[in-house]
């Protein structure tokens, strides 16, 4: 079976408000197999929402709605599938009563705009919500179409969806549902993990694999759909593959982070870590401490920020500073000798580079970036640019940082 989802709300139209409902619905769809064909924001106007129910529910067997079931005119979401499918309404008071209750509970009257909410449609079966007044439903349409309306303050779909939803699909799936296991690359472009993965296809031609750009790099989802175990064997075999094909350039999977994959690495090395940070600001040992338990490898660093700072903090010469200018190769290993010695750390990284939107010249252009690490194997470098927002700078300066640490302990040896 399929499913699409409407969620409706004008608010969702503008530049202030995302839709995070329908990510709520599509994992618990997908935990159950149930694969997502169509996702769509609707704004408050009746002709619209009428169109896009009829749209939706031609192309799904099942169609979630979320929104447009409070007291207020603009909250049309009953009326339009009225519109849509030709249903009739009825009252519930029993619904009323329940809304009533929750009022009089808080000690104050119920507005009488609230008494719309228990216009019910014949035959649905009605949602209780124990976290607000809206009540959903469920009800069929046509030749047995499921349609499953909620609310749409995401604290109260939350809670429908698990006394609800849920195990109406559990049910429905009677065990079979569809897993994924999502591969973590760093270092790659989206396109050179697509040129590597040209034997993967050839070995599961038809399989689904999709590749997506992130700003923590790059991701490999893999689909498996079956009993739980028979999903489990196989995305272990497709992970051992993917491994194979792309090496160390996996640094985790599913919800790991490139900082959680250092610190694994750091721990198992009985290692210890202390930075220094130029153009990134305190970036990349705020990512290392945002892993808990940090501080078993974590030993400090310094936000080096002008050159003064760099030769007093991180131990700098200042003549190498005139000889090369701040951003160079060799004040950025000078900055992770510097630091690693300082602390007594066993590795130590070193950051400087142009942020922008100004400073660079036709030498040193905006985005230009040098990150170096020092270790017990001696020191490794990298120079990068990227043309691009000072924030995206930081990040990937960052980024670049922490996989330099990452490949200099796994392969003790130059990381090129």
């Amino acid at each position: 079976m399929n499913a699409a989802i409407i969620a409706v709300g004008s608010e969702m139209l503008g530049p202030k408000r995302v839709d995070t409902n329908s990510l709520k619905l599509t994992t618990a769809l997908e935990a159950h197999g149930v694969a997502v064909v169509r996702k769509s924001v609707v704004g408050d106007l009746l002709e619209d929402l009428v169109d896009e129910l009829r749209h939706a529910s031609s192309r799904s067997d099942i169609l979630l709605i979320t929104g447009g079931l409070g007291p207020t005119e603009d909250d049309l979401t009953r009326e339009a599938l009225a519109s849509a499918f030709g249903l009739r309404f009825d009252v519930d008071q029993s619904i009323i009563d329940r809304i009533e209750a929750r009022f009089v509970a808080r000690g104050i009257p119920m507005p009488e705009v609230n008494r719309k909410q228990g216009n019910v449609f014949r035959g649905q079966r009605t949602l209780y919500n124990e976290r607000g007044t809206a009540p959903g439903f469920q009800l069929r349409i046509g030749a047995g179409k499921q349609v499953w309306v909620f609310p749409g303050v995401p604290f109260e779909l939350e809670g429908m969806i698990a006394t609800h939803l849920v195990p109406w699909l559990a049910e429905l799936s009677g065990g079979h549902a569809r897993y994924r296991r999502i591969l973590k690359i760093s270092g790659l472009t989206e396109s050179g993990v697509e040129e590597r993965l040209k034997p993967y296809y050839e070995s599961h031609p038809g399989e689904l694999v999709t590749i997506l750009a992130s700003p923590a790099g790059i991701e490999v989802h893999v689909i498996a759909e079956g009993s739980e175990e028979e999903s489990r064997l196989i995305l272990e075999q497709r992970e051992r593959e993917l491994r194979a094909i792309l090496s160390e350039r996996v640094f985790g999977v599913d919800d790991e982070t490139l900082e959680s994959a250092v610190g694994k690495l750091l721990l198992a090395k009985q290692a210890t870590l202390a930075i220094a940070e130029s153009c990134t600001g305190g970036l990349v040992a705020s990512r290392v401490t945002d892993v808990a338990g940090s501080s078993a490898y974590f030993l400090g660093g310094a936000v080096c920020y002008t050159a003064a700072a760099k030769v007093v903090m991180a131990g700098v010469d200042a003549e190498l500073i005139r000889a090369h200018g701040e951003v160079s190769e060799e004040v950025a290993i000078a900055l992770a000798d510097g630091i690693r010695q300082r602390f007594g750390s066993t590795y130590g990284i070193g950051v400087t580079g142009i942020a922008g939107p100004g400073g660079g010249s036709e030498e040193k252009p905006v985005g230009t970036v040098h990150v170096a690490v020092s270790g017990p194997a001696g020191v490794e470098h990298r120079k990068l640019h990227w043309p691009a927002p000072r924030n995206v700078v930081k990040w990937f300066s960052s980024q670049s940082a922490l996989d330099l640490l990452r490949l200099t302990m796994i392969r003790g040896e130059p990381s090129l």
